[in-house]
């Protein structure tokens, strides 16, 4: 009871929302739905509104503060070296002043924590959010820069001591200063 145009039209959008796929000569089918990847097209950055960075801090001090606990608790050597590569790669990048290889090391220290929980839904949350995380990270490095690396060695020593009350704490406290921080310079940009 509708038109052709009517159903390409329909069948385009879902095409573009990466629900079906047309193959020529053939016609359109389900595809398999990824939900991380359709997740990432309904979160974008800008949903997030203008303060977003404070929200992404709120996000990561519940979920970073809880994952670094049970990565204290579960980390085998592996985990702990692999943290102990990427903090080497973020100090090399702090000596070389490049802020973005930082930012991709400082996130990929958080995400590194949040496998080493095993909890499939940190995991998924953590890879859904990435692009959005990504970018307060580097707005973070770029305001206050290269601070995380002190954390990130205190958190480090704690996991590896199976420290978790320690580890929890200090990402929490990490968290804090960014918070402070951007709550400061929104209080010096108010007056």
């Amino acid at each position: 009871g509708v038109s052709r145009i009517t159903i390409r039209q329909a069948l385009q959008k879902l095409s573009t929302l990466g629900l079906i796929e047309t193959k020529l000569g053939e016609g359109s089918f389900v595809k398999k739905v990824d939900v991380g990847d359709n997740m990432n097209l309904l979160i974008p950055t800008v949903y997030l509104g203008e303060n977003s960075n404070m929200q992404v801090f709120e996000f990561r001090e519940i979920i970073d503060a809880e994952a670094a606990g049970l990565a204290a608790l579960r980390a085998d050597q592996k985990g702990i070296e692999r943290l102990r590569e990427i903090l080497d790669q973020m100090i090399d990048s702090a000596e070389k002043d490049d802020s973005k290889e930082f930012a991709r090391q400082d996130l990929e220290f958080h995400m590194q924590i949040g496998k080493m929980t095993g909890n499939s839904l940190i995991i998924q949350t953590n890879h859904i959010l990435r692009e959005i995380l990504m970018e307060s990270m580097e707005d973070v490095i770029k305001r206050m820069g290269y601070i995380g690396v002190h954390y990130h060695e205190l958190i480090l020593d704690a996991i590896e001591k199976r420290d978790r009350k320690r580890a929890m704490d200090l990402m929490r406290e990490h968290i804090y200063k960014n918070m402070e921080y951007f709550e400061d310079e929104s209080q010096k940009k108010a007056e």
